[in-house]
């Protein structure tokens, strides 16, 4: 049986309670804010620990199990392999699923001031279930080659979801970084073939300017509730 932290306080602070103990060089917050993710390692770990709990979930499994019934249960790069034959994933295109709970998380961050790890697997949740997510179904052997090299493009038409929906709704959560990656991917769709646009060019057009707002106004302003 794991032995507990040796001198381990809580303390009830009506506005962030907080965990510490004097053997660990750190403090556990409730709520994250920009001040608290500061350090890259720990914010990657608040980022990943959401991630594979909303994987993990039953919301997760059952999202599959609905877009299989709706008739998302073949590989789209090998249309003849079924849910039958061989194992179907659901991959993130263009964004990666950690992509999207950081874009989440500065989002919420840049306009609330604080966020939880419950709220980001909720926001998680309700955007795989409002379809706002670029997904496509592989079997196991097409999705290991796409994520061991670097020429395996999946254009957008071959994939479900309204992402620009998502950018819309989280643009407050958009880096450059991120702004240049789906930037890339469109030219790269635009150049491969024609696309359904349904107005997604249009977003595509305004992710520099909300970027570049993110970058170098919302860093020096404050928004919402922050007292957390």
């Amino acid at each position: 049986m794991s032995q507990p932290f040796p001198d381990l306080s809580i303390i009830t602070s009506p506005n962030n309670p907080v965990i510490k103990s004097p053997f660990v060089p750190y403090q556990l917050e409730f709520y994250q804010t920009k001040y608290s993710l500061m350090d890259i390692d720990r914010y990657t770990s608040f980022v990943k620990n959401a991630v594979s709990r909303f994987r993990a979930s039953r919301a997760y499994k059952n999202y599959k199990f609905f877009l299989m019934n709706l008739g998302m249960d073949r590989c789209q790069i090998n249309n003849n392999i079924t849910m039958d034959m061989a194992t179907i994933e659901m991959h993130h295109n263009m964004l990666t699923i950690f992509d999207i709970a950081f874009i989440i998380t500065e989002h919420i961050i840049n306009t609330t001031g604080y966020i939880t790890s419950f709220d980001l697997v909720q926001h998680l949740r309700k955007v795989h279930h409002e379809h706002k997510v670029m997904l496509v179904m592989l079997n196991l052997t097409a999705h290991q080659l796409y994520h061991n090299t670097n020429n395996f493009f999946i254009h957008p038409d071959m994939c479900f979801g309204n992402w620009g929906a998502f950018l819309e709704e989280y643009k407050y959560g958009i880096t450059i970084e991120i702004a240049n990656k789906v930037i890339r991917y469109l030219d790269e769709a635009i150049k491969v073939g024609s696309t359904q646009d349904n107005g997604l060019m249009e977003v595509r057009d305004h992710l520099v300017n909300w970027s570049r707002y993110n970058e170098y106004n919302l860093g020096n302003q404050s928004y919402g509730n922050t007292n957390y």
